[in-house]
This record gives structure tokens, sequence and C-alpha cells, in this order.
């Protein structure tokens, strides 16, 4: 028997947990003792109508412990007369009943079985059968889809829009949010300081949106790569040689940007001097904000959170409020 531990006490009863296989079994089976002749199977059968799995017939010791299993096919081939402890499988796959429900799934796919049995002490409890185990795979695909995209599991339970109750959904975006804007203030003041520099070279004014959205842009591409390498390859993702890998790929990107960005300015706005600090200014900031992007997501990985939650709107305000920051006081300092 296949067995795995997910039964844990609660309030002195014995509970099973909500992915155990318990809650999905069929306990109307035929089961029959196993001294029974196929013939008497046969006319019990035809004269009960409550079965909703007949795809195998359950066959039980005189202790009333589970001893065998009979397909209906084997069922059929054999002599009506035969005794049905002599034509059984005797050694029937069966699991506990706090196995997870995708394991009996994957067991009943391995040995080419269309129903598990569901057995306590040597007792059928019942019977996963072939449309609840489609259930059950039809689930863990759509988990399995959620967590390529970083939402993962252990947040499913939480973010069932469905069922999730509408204060605790606003309470698991909001403070992120509230993070953000936070911070898109503190951009703003920030920015007052230079008003100066601003009024007197006005065309830094007009690339401060420019210099923002591709950091941000950058810094989401980057985010979005991450979650996704984090959920397929987890452990086997080794941190430096991605982060070096990143930065490299980072340092082209800006390369290219930046050079566009100088021939963009010196062609329309005719400021060489102004082209290479808005340029200069710009790759400073892709190269910046592509590590803090990287580290942001890692750190809120690392403290076991979700980071298709956190990542989004608190890098994004940090991408932002580094790349101002770094357009100042490069132009500042450039100029």
């Amino acid at each position: 028997m296949e067995k795995s531990s997910s039964k844990k006490n609660f309030d002195g009863k014995q509970k099973y947990q909500p992915n155990a296989v318990i809650h999905k079994i069929v306990k109307e089976v035929p089961i029959f003792s196993q001294t029974s002749t196929l013939k008497s199977i046969k006319g019990r059968l035809l004269g009960e109508k409550q079965y909703k799995n007949f795809d195998y017939i359950y066959l039980s010791d005189e202790k009333g412990k589970l001893s065998g299993v009979l397909s209906f096919k084997e069922f059929m081939d054999n002599s009506e007369s035969s005794k049905a402890e002599n034509v059984m499988n005797k050694k029937p796959i069966s699991v506990s009943p706090d196995t997870d429900q995708e394991q009996v799934a994957h067991i009943a796919l391995k040995h080419g079985i269309k129903s598990v049995p569901v057995v306590e002490d040597g007792k059928l409890l019942g019977v996963v059968t072939s449309d609840k185990m489609v259930s059950i795979l039809n689930r863990s695909l759509q988990e399995d889809i959620l967590h390529f995209a970083g939402i993962h599991k252990s947040h499913l339970e939480f973010e069932n829009t469905m069922k999730v109750p509408l204060n605790k959904a606003v309470m698991h975006r909001l403070p992120w949010l509230l993070v953000g804007l936070i911070g898109i203030i503190i951009a703003a003041a920030f920015i007052n300081l230079f008003e100066a520099t601003l009024e007197k070279y006005i065309i830094l004014a007009f690339f401060v949106p420019a210099i923002v959205y591709m950091a941000s842009a950058l810094g989401t591409q980057h985010q979005t790569l991450f979650i996704r390498d984090l959920t397929i390859l987890g452990k086997e993702l080794k941190f430096s040689h991605y982060f070096f890998r990143q930065t490299l790929i980072a340092f082209i990107i800006g390369v290219v940007i930046s050079v566009l960005v100088f021939f963009a300015v010196t062609l329309f706005w005719h400021e060489r001097f102004i082209a290479i600090v808005i340029s200069v200014s710009m790759f400073a900031t892709l190269m910046i904000t592509s590590f803090t992007s990287l580290f942001v997501t890692l750190i809120i990985y690392k403290l076991g959170q979700d980071p298709a939650f956190g990542s989004g709107p608190f890098a994004t305000v940090i991408s932002d409020m580094t790349s101002i920051a770094v357009y100042m006081l490069m132009a500042v300092w450039l100029l």
C-alpha cells in the first residue's frame, strides 16, 4: 500500500488535510465475500442499483478486510461457478485515506487502473473513481499553469476570487499599493528639489517620463522572467550566475537604448551635450534598475512571500524612485 502522511490532530479528534483522498471517495461500490461464486455475485449485482462504480468488484475475507479485486472483464470471462477468490487479483493497488489526491491520480496512471480503493486497517472505506481522478488532475493542471505564472499554490487558497472574503482580498493587495503611493509622493518631492535645473534645461523634463518608463519596462521584464525561473527551476537556479547573466543582458540593452536616445536627441533637438547627459543617465538608470528589480524580487522570495504579489508594485516604485534619482543626480553632475 502506498501511503503519505497528511493526518493531524485537531481538538482531540483525528482530521484529514483538505487535499487528502478521503474527501474524494465513493462509498457505494460492489464488495462481496471472496468465497462467493461469480453467479451469486452476478445475481446480487442485477438486483441492486445503488452502486456508483462498476469498474471493479471488491472482495473481502472473513475478517471483512479487502483481500482482492476483480475487474468487470475478468468477471465476464470466467465461469459463473468459479469462486471469486480463485480468479481475483490478490494484490490490489490501494492507498490510505490520508494520501494526497494528486498522488492517487498518479498511482492510477502508473498502474493503468480505473479506480483506486482507499483502505484503512485493511478495511475498504471507499473508492476513488475515474471521474474523481479526472477532476483531481484538472485541478492540478490549473494550479500548475498558475504556478508557472508565479502564482503559487499557497496563494490559491487565499486568492480564489469566488470564495475569499472581500476584506481579505483587499488587504492582500492594498498594503503593497500604499507602499507604491508613498514612493510616488517621495519621488515627486525629490523632483521638486531640481526645479531650477529643469527650468534651465526644459528638455530634461521632457525625458523624465521616458526614463521612468524604460527603467520600469526593463525592470518588469526582469521580474517576470525571474519569477518564472524561480517557479520552474526552484533550487536548481544558481543566483550568482543568474544575476551575472541578467546584468550582462541589461548592459547590452542599456548600450543600445542609450545610443538610440543620443541620436534621437541630437537629431530633433540639436543639443549634443544634453544628448550625452540624457543617454548616459538612461544607461545608468537601466543598469541600476535591473539590479534593484532582481534584488527586490529575491528578497521577497527569501522572506517566504509570493513575489508575484509584492514584486510588482513594490519593485516598480523602487525602480521609479531610483530612475528619477539617478537621472536628476547625473544631470546635475554632468551639467
